[in-house]
This record gives structure tokens, C-alpha cells and sequence, in this order.
């Protein structure tokens, strides 16, 4: 699978590349070995170089800058603990897809759940540039890719989908705040 072919298909047109996916039959290992291990690289990543070089600020006029040890070993516990935590996203929305007539499948659900995150793994990447971290609010196009892949992935009829979606929202937000809880409570912020 050519990863660039397969994120410019779900950024600029999702429905044509969502048909693609579905016809694809990778397994899970495939799936993370194939792409996932290479784009959950990006926010810890991104977050590390940009809090290292250019520093985060605690106030107006204070910006702190982390150590070098400090940042990688956070972003590794970072990256390292949003690998399984992908995978429990896409297992509770197999869990919950017959609730919304739809079919339990979690490779289909990890499918589902991997590529809808693109959106915002990539615009984790403006992390690295101080003034332009706002822009990650442009990750939240993963909810429209998200919205075109759920009937074909998980087989939802489509007047569930507004409700589905929004379920899985929130289901992604408490798994992201638990992801910070626990990065921070095993690498909080140090700096130098």
C-alpha cells in the first residue's frame, strides 16, 4: 500500500476511497504494520521536537524548554501507549455497531478507526512550529472521513450514523483523556 496515495484518497475524496478500503482485506497486524506504526509516530513526535526546540510556554512571557531525555522518553510512552488505544477505540465501536444495526467486525473497526484518524495525526505535525498548534483543530475532518467509512465498514445504516458518530466522538475523547492522564502520570513535562 503506498501510504501518500492512501492519505491524499482520504483527504480529498473519501467516499471514492473508503469504496477502495472496503474491498481490501488486511489483516490487523498488516494494518498497524503497514500504516499505523508510521503515523501515530507523528503527534508524540511532533509535540517532543517542537517542545525541545522552540519550548511550551507556562504563562505569558515564560516558556520552558524540555530536556532532551525527558521529551523522548515522553513521547516514546506516548507513542507506545496510543498503539493500544487505537485498538480499544475500534473494539467498543464493534461492540457498540450492532446497537446501531450494524455488524461487529474489529478489523473492519481498526480500519475504520486508523484511517478516520489521519486527519488529525497530520495535523498533530504543526505541533513542531510555535503560533501554529491551533491548526490541529484541522484534525477534526477525521469526523467527516469517519462519517463516509462507517456505513461501508461497519455496515451502519445510514440514518445512524449522525448518532454513531457522535458516540464514538466521545468515546474518542475519553480515550484520548486518559491517554494524556497516563503519559503525564508515567512522563510528566520536565524541563531544563
Amino acid at each position: 500500500m503506498n501510504i501518500a496515495k492512501r492519505i491524499k484518497g482520504l483527504i480529498v475524496s473519501p467516499d471514492a476511497e473508503w469504496a477502495i478500503i472496503e474491498a481490501e482485506d488486511k489483516s490487523i497486524a498488516e494494518l498497524y504494520r503497514g500504516y499505523i506504526v508510521y503515523l501515530a509516530l507523528i503527534p508524540p513526535f511532533a509535540s517532543f521536537l517542537g517542545g525541545y526546540f522552540f519550548g511550551f510556554g507556562r504563562g505569558p512571557g515564560d516558556v520552558e524548554h524540555l530536556s532532551f531525555a525527558a521529551g523522548l522518553t515522553r513521547a516514546l510512552v506516548q507513542y507506545v501507549l496510543s498503539l493500544p488505544l487505537l485498538y480499544l477505540v475500534a473494539f467498543v465501536l464493534s461492540m457498540l455497531a450492532p446497537h446501531f444495526d450494524g455488524k461487529a467486525d474489529d478489523r473492519r473497526a481498526l480500519t475504520l478507526a486508523a484511517y478516520s484518524y489521519t486527519p488529525a495525526w497530520l495535523a498533530a505535525g504543526f505541533g513542531l512550529v510555535p503560533g501554529l498548534r491551533w491548526l490541529d483543530i484541522l484534525g477534526l475532518y477525521g469526523l467527516y472521513v469517519f462519517y463516509h467509512g462507517l456505513p461501508r465498514m461497519m455496515k451502519c445504516p445510514k440514518d445512524h450514523n449522525d448518532v454513531l458518530t457522535l458516540v464514538v466522538l466521545v468515546l474518542t475523547i475519553a480515550t484520548g483523556a486518559l491517554h494524556a492522564w497516563i503519559v503525564h502520570f508515567i512522563a510528566p513535562w520536565r524541563a531544563f
